[in-house]
């Protein structure tokens, strides 16, 4: 059995993650990516999915990369 690799694990736990979240918030300025709004920045459609930005989308606020985004806690409001 081959066994799976470390990062490849990891970024496969976080789509399983962020696909249950649905908003997803950047840890480093806080901006909030609501797939219900899309993101009129990068011509992104209201309804997609945080796991089906492109691979170019970058947080419209401060530039960094999806890797930086967290799922968004409801109750802590934005």
């Amino acid at each position: 059995m081959q066994q799976e690799r470390i990062d490849e694990m990891l970024d496969r736990l976080n789509r399983e993650r962020s696909a249950l979240a649905g908003k997803m918030q950047c840890k480093v300025c806080w901006y909030v990516y609501d797939p219900d709004k899309g993101c009129e920045e990068y011509d992104i459609a209201p309804g997609t999915a945080f796991n089906d930005l492109p691979d170019y989308f970058a947080c419209p606020q401060c530039g960094n990369g999806k890797e930086a985004f967290i799922p968004y806690d409801e109750k802590g409001g934005e």
